[in-house]
């Protein structure tokens, strides 16, 4: 089974041309083709979980990653029209809670107008930073492999510098060719991986690979800089501070270069991986296994990216009559009760050659940003239907020009702050079928019955996806959506999954909702 994540953003924006609205041409004769989603930096699917549950096992929490959940999604959002870069898209969903309290849930999602299949391919110079720890313990003929069709899915202009980083870093190819004799010779004499010792410069690896793009013909190369990181997430000698070594990727990012990172290892530590992988700037996944790393790399040739935008900052505002409870659906977003805010040094663009999908009838590309509102009650009372809920607000530098680019827009609500539907069926400010929240609730489902088990309650455990059951029925009998018929069926598998434990365990199996669940039932 292959594990790839896909891309952070399938599709988006150019460096070297600005988006414009359908009508008109941009400079370059680059026109708008469609809209296309702007997902988050990160996991791009939940391979890891779905592949667990499938085998009939109970899943840890950590393997069910919320941007990888969503970004297995589709969403369709309004035409990218808005004649900028990035087109901010955001929405509102109000529905009974199942205790039949209140639920208010903003929504911000992003996407483009420009196909990423008509921009021109610039040269790329690929530095490739293989660890060499026993942490790691790479699959030298996976790794062999894996580099082979890496290097046979790029193009004669591109260039290829290798790192291998362990106890120190070394340079083992600089500014080669794909199909150079050097980089042929260096597979076979399979030096990359492998590794004993425990002694991991991480920072120094990264900062290897940095060095590569500037030293000697490296600094004239025109063209674009991309970063392919295999690590196990550890990080033992030299820099070992998790912010430093973050910062140094960022600082890589900001520049305009791609940053794709594979985790490797069966002690693979997921904190820094992630947060690097969450920048927005590329591929990221788990090798589950050798086949798998081999699969991963020879990937990574068929990947292209642009920048699209850099110092991205966008935040989420309550408006009078609420503030900010719980947020979603990305690793970077920090919130308190006066508003929600995501940073991102970068977005790029992306597309992978021959990927349509990410398995089976699913699109991808769902990402987006879900900020929880509670009705404040010092307010609430005094505000009627109609009235502001939230504003949005965004900017960054245009990577075609540097030029600032900002949004500020807001959203009502048809009801009063903290005031449910009379219908008891979910208000969507758009008039659509609310699948973005449909996709939020099967997620806390999901979370819900293993923080349960994990807990060891295996009554609660079972009992929200009891209690879950007949709002995904209910919604699945009003909108066909294989998105979430799929999540309904991983839901259910899981369900037996944890009931055979349980008996297995000789706890209890008899389901008790917990009716102060996160989410919003959307049908009673």
């Amino acid at each position: 089974m292959l594990s790839k994540m896909n891309l952070v953003s399938l599709g988006l924006c150019a460096a070297a041309v600005g988006c414009s609205t359908q009508d008109s041409a941009v400079e370059g004769g680059l026109v708008p083709t469609g809209s296309v989603n702007v997902a988050q930096g990160g996991a791009q699917d939940i391979s890891e979980f779905r592949a667990l549950v499938k085998a009939g096992k109970v899943p840890a929490l950590d393997t069910l990653d919320p941007v990888g959940f969503f970004a297995e999604h589709a969403i369709d959002l309004p035409d990218a029209d808005c004649g900028k870069d990035v087109c901010i898209h955001p929405f509102l969903a109000v529905a009974p809670r199942f205790n039949g309290g209140n639920w208010t849930m903003a929504f911000v999602a992003m996407n483009t107008g420009v196909d990423p299949s008509t921009l021109e391919r610039p040269p790329v110079h690929l530095a490739i930073a293989v660890e060499s720890s026993s942490f790691a313990n790479i699959d030298e003929d996976a790794l062999d492999a894996g580099m082979q069709g890496l290097l046979a899915s790029l193009r004669p202009e591109d260039r290829v510098s290798v790192i291998r980083y362990g106890e120190k870093a070394e340079r083992h190819a600089f500014l080669a060719a794909p199909g150079s004799a050097e980089l042929a010779r260096l597979i076979a004499d399979r030096r990359l991986g492998g590794g004993a010792g425990e002694l991991v410069g991480l920072y120094e690896g990264i900062a290897a690979a940095e060095k590569a793009f500037d030293e000697g013909d490296a600094a004239g190369f025109e063209g674009a800089h991309r970063v392919l990181l295999l690590t196990s997430g550890h990080a033992t000698r030299g820099i070992t501070d998790p912010d430093h070594i973050l910062a140094l990727g960022e600082a890589l990012v900001e520049d305009g270069t791609a940053f794709g990172v594979i985790g490797v290892g069966e002690s693979f530590l997921v904190r820094i991986p992630s947060a690097l992988g969450s920048m927005g700037a590329g591929t990221y996944a788990y090798a589950l296994d050798a086949g798998d790393l081999g699969g991963l790399l020879s990937e990574e040739g068929k990947t292209t990216l642009f920048p699209l935008a850099t110092e991205f900052s966008l935040e989420v505002i309550p408006s009078a009559g609420y503030t900010v409870g719980r947020i979603y659906g990305t690793k970077r977003a920090t919130a308190d009760a006066t508003g929600a805010a995501l940073e991102m040094p970068a977005l790029f663009i992306g597309q992978r050659d021959g990927a349509t999908d990410v398995g089976g009838s699913r699109r991808g590309g769902g990402g987006g940003l879900f900020v929880e509102l509670l009705a404040d009650p010092s307010l609430a009372d005094d505000i009627g239907p109609d009235k502001a809920a939230f504003q949005v607000t965004a900017d960054w530098s245009s990577a075609r020009d540097g030029a600032a680019q900002e949004v500020d827009t807001t959203l009502r609500n048809a009801l009063p702050p903290g005031q449910n539907p009379d219908s008891m069926w979910w208000n969507i400010s758009d008039g659509g079928s609310g699948k973005p929240y449909m996709m939020l609730n099967m997620y806390l489902a999901l979370r819900g019955a293993l923080d349960f088990y994990q807990a060891g309650d295996c009554r609660r455990s079972l009992g929200v996806i009891e209690m879950m059951k007949p709002s995904v029925g209910a919604w699945l009998g009003a909108y066909s959506d294989t998105d979430i018929q799929d999540d309904n069926n991983l839901m259910l598998t899981l369900q037996q999954n944890i009931e055979n434990a349980c008996r297995e365990s000789q706890s209890s199996t008899e389901p008790t909702p917990p009716f102060d669940f996160e989410g919003g039932c959307g049908w009673l």
